[in-house]
């Protein structure tokens, strides 16, 4: 059902030319979320991402796009972040890998000016940030990225999204969630506090230079 709703027609259905029918599926369940948790290990969330910094990974990423494709991409991703301006926008909590802000995209100008976004993004209500250092060393994030999405009705299921090249994943199974959200905690547990963490970023920022 989630599925069905998540395919009535919304802004992104004009740009289902460039995006997979499971990527529509997944804009459609993250716009009725009622909380997101986002395990990143590689790159700044896609819901934090500046329009420079979109580009330059849609520029550097396993896919080969034309310049049309690669604006049409980034035109999408600054789309899916107006759910953060709703007044009735979801719960978002990321963590993220020490190693996504040490990682230069698009050179140290642009990453600055992504780190200084995520440090305004993390100091807004509803929008807790945490990293997971490197002095962590292996933790519950090691096999890859992964989003959780929760829904307000207590009859909706929470479903998590793996994004991989073969193919984008969709698990529902009660088991499956819960080893997600075992490993969300396991992953909170290894991150530093959420001012630690900004604090951290906010050193990566002032060290690009």
């Amino acid at each position: 059902r989630l599925s069905r709703e998540a395919r009535q027609p919304g802004w992104w259905h004009s740009f289902r030319d460039i995006l997979p029918n499971p990527y529509e599926v997944f804009i459609g369940l993250e716009a009725g979320a009622a909380s997101i948790r986002n395990f990143e290990p590689i790159v700044i969330p896609g819901l934090l991402q500046t329009e420079e910094y979109a580009r330059q990974m849609s520029r550097g990423g396993p896919r080969e796009l034309d310049r049309d494709d690669i604006e049409r991409r980034v035109q999408v991703r600054m789309e899916r972040q107006r759910i953060l301006a709703r007044e009735d926008r979801p719960r978002l909590w990321a963590v993220i890998d020490e190693a996504v802000i040490r990682r230069v995209v698009g050179g140290p100008e642009v990453m600055r000016e992504q780190l200084r976004h995520l440090i305004e993004c993390a100091e807004r209500g509803k929008t807790t940030l945490q990293v997971v250092p490197f002095g962590a060393g292996a933790h519950a994030g090691t096999t890859g990225p992964f989003i959780v999405l929760d829904f307000q009705e207590p009859t909706d299921p929470s479903v998590v999204y793996v994004e991989t090249l073969a193919g984008d994943l969709y698990l529902e199974e009660h088991a499956d969630v819960d080893r997600y959200n075992l490993a969300f905690d396991r992953l909170l547990a290894a991150a530093l506090h959420p001012d630690d963490s900004v604090h951290l970023v906010q050193q990566a920022a002032d060290a690009m230079t």
